[in-house]
């Protein structure tokens, strides 16, 4: 599965030329299109919930308002990179997509739940 180490290809959705990790050209079309055609069909509050989902599996909170504001090419990076990291974190053998630049650090911070369940709270996105 080869690293990413800064390399990108370049690929193009609704005309726009996007430099996206080596690797991951495929998945960004496809999550592009997916979301896309939610909003097409009249289901943009689907597409926001999706990403929210996915970025909690991985420590993130964003509130609806906060990704509702993100353009494409960002809802689209925060999904693949959210469900990637998710994978890996499973010991799946996928590719490591780069933390987007634009996405805090995750924080470590209060502990919530107890026992088995503790664990830090998410990283708030604003």
């Amino acid at each position: 599965m080869g690293s990413w180490k800064g390399r990108t290809t370049t690929i193009t959705v609704r005309g726009e030329r996007w430099d996206v990790p080596r690797g991951f050209g495929a998945i960004y079309r496809r999550v592009a299109r997916h979301d896309l055609e939610l909003i097409a069909a009249g289901k943009p509050g689907q597409v926001i919930g999706e990403i929210r989902d996915v970025l909690l599996l991985v420590g993130y909170e964003a509130s609806i308002a906060v990704v509702s504001d993100w353009p494409l090419r960002q809802r689209v990076e925060a999904s693949v990179y959210a469900a990637t990291v998710h994978a890996r974190a499973g010991d799946n053998p996928v590719q490591a997509h780069p933390k987007p630049k634009w996405l805090p650090d995750p924080w470590k911070g209060p502990w919530r739940g107890q026992g088995a369940f503790a664990g830090p709270g998410e990283t708030v996105l604003r």
